[in-house]
């Protein structure tokens, strides 16, 4: 069943509404208010990206980029990386990102 968003005519609130595909255009009332004065909206597609599309923007985003001036800039910019994959990382990207500021690397040596 298709989700539609509505606009209130009475008290001017926006709600979103599960509608059937036998139902009546004109059924929905105001969550709100109760109001039957309500106009459906045009609403915007989501449009889905891969994972790969995601990391390139973000790629391409960090290339303009100078130096974080901060701690939490880096931080912000770790928790993005983590979330532009498929299975959202963030909490673990700012893990390592903590880890690493802190010295609490995992003990293992680049020799």
């Amino acid at each position: 069943m298709p989700v539609f968003e509505y606009r209130c005519g009475e008290c001017k609130k926006k709600f979103s509404a599960l509608i059937g595909m036998v139902a009546e255009p004109d059924d929905e009332k105001c969550p709100h208010c109760g109001s039957s004065n309500t106009a459906k909206l045009v609403s915007r597609f989501a449009r889905v990206r891969t994972e790969d599309d995601r990391i390139d923007d973000l790629a391409d985003r960090l290339e303009g980029m100078s130096e974080p001036e901060s701690g939490s800039e880096m931080r912000q910019v770790m928790r993005e990386m983590g979330k532009a994959m498929d299975e959202d990382v963030s909490d673990e990207m700012e893990e390592l990102y903590e880890s690493e500021m802190t010295g609490g690397g995992d003990g293992e040596s680049d020799e």
